[in-house]
């Protein structure tokens, strides 16, 4: 059997202008392009853009998990795994399109594991994409990091992270997925700038999509509503 070949494609923050040229080409040219839709949704961001390549390959939308059960969303993986494999088995080249980059935080990760593990032989390419802090950081024009201050990325979603969470002086902090502690980092943060009146917050959401939003004040975060694409960049 002649294994097709897996593709890991980074397709930035959701706007296909940030595409990279080889991404562009790959997702064009494979012969089935599998990326993500979350569940209840009725469209898909990554489905938009993989189709503004119009590729000459069937798009199939993949759900995953989201549930706190840790074998449900295990079960689901594999599943979703198993459908890329078919493809594969098939001798067929087939590109995962995942939005940001394919190897940071990124659902393509849990399936290279199990597709590498199944067949160690496979070829695999992983083609890097625009991640979306740094396209939080071009928009707001805000340096992301320079000299000596270091970057520290943070998945922000438990609430009961949120207290342990820290600001090192001379660093930025990226904090993802505040969609679900939202509130508790909005008053963990103004903390923070009771102690540091120099802290510097800057929200995005939607970066570089029609209804793209961008604050630098607490007062204006607070009053939006939570959504999935948004993150929170701090800057002490």
């Amino acid at each position: 059997m002649k294994l097709g070949k897996l593709y890991g494609v980074g397709i930035g923050s959701g706007n296909p202008e940030y595409l990279t040229l080889k991404a562009y080409r790959t997702i064009k040219e494979a012969d089935a392009v599998f990326t993500v839709i979350s569940k209840n949704a009725s469209d898909s961001v990554s489905k938009a853009v993989v189709e503004y390549t119009e590729p000459k390959g069937k798009i199939e939308l993949l759900t995953f998990s989201m549930a706190k059960d840790k074998t449900v969303r295990e079960q689901q993986v594999s599943d979703n795994a198993d459908k890329i494999l078919a493809e594969l088995e098939q001798g067929k080249n087939v590109v995962f399109a995942t939005l940001g980059d394919a190897m940071t935080y990124s659902t393509f990760g849990y399936v290279f594991a199990i597709i590498k593990e199944k067949h160690p032989e496979i070829d695999i390419e992983i083609i890097p994409g625009v991640n979306s802090f740094t396209t939080l950081a071009a928009l707001s024009k805000t340096v992301l990091a320079e000299n000596r201050e270091s970057l520290h990325v943070v998945p922000s979603f438990r609430e009961e992270d949120v207290e342990h969470a820290e600001f090192p002086e001379n660093s930025t902090t990226i904090l993802l997925k505040t969609y679900r502690s939202r509130k508790a980092l909005i008053e963990r943060l103004k903390k923070e700038k009771e102690r540091c009146p120099n802290l510097q917050v800057i929200y995005g959401e939607h970066l570089g999509l029609e209804g793209q939003k961008l604050t630098f004040s607490l007062e204006e975060i607070e009053n939006i509503p939570e959504t999935y694409l948004s993150m929170i960049m701090v800057k002490k």
